[in-house]
């Protein structure tokens, strides 16, 4: 296998066995998720590059795949906060966020992809219906 799991004091935080192996796992990711995702591969290393550090730092001077002296066999762990991950405090029902779409004053450019996440069509539908200008009002 080319990651396994460690734990640090304050979370644990999955160990890929190289750069190229935290790569392949946002891949993979992608491919996983629902709808026709995609990720190329020069935008997953770059991901991968921006948001990982050594797993074990050993020498300061190396402490990010993006140094040019980085050993692309060093172990590497994502350095995401791990708060990003907990549930959320707050949910809105549709109709606040609804509410809350409403009270946007200023022109609004919505932009929609082809392809990517499944977006249900209602709400897509009330979203384009919401931000719609009202010439009329204006």
């Amino acid at each position: 296998s080319s990651s396994s799991s460690s734990s640090s004091s304050s979370s644990r935080a999955k160990i890929y066995e190289n750069v190229d192996a935290a790569i392949e796992a946002r891949l993979d990711t992608a491919r996983r998720m629902p709808g026709d995702q995609y990720l190329s591969a020069e935008a997953a290393r770059d991901m991968v590059l921006r948001a990982t550090v050594p797993a074990t730092p050993t020498d300061p001077s190396t402490s990010s795949p993006t140094d040019p002296s980085f050993d692309p066999s060093t172990p590497v762990a994502f350095r995401h906060d791990p708060r990003l991950q907990w549930p959320s405090l707050q949910y809105y029902t549709r109709e606040q966020v609804e509410s809350f779409y409403r009270q946007v004053a200023h022109p609004v450019c919505l932009l929609t992809a082809e392809d990517g996440w499944p977006v249900d069509a209602r709400a897509e539908e009330a979203v384009r219906e919401v931000l719609r200008p009202d010439c009329a009002e204006r």
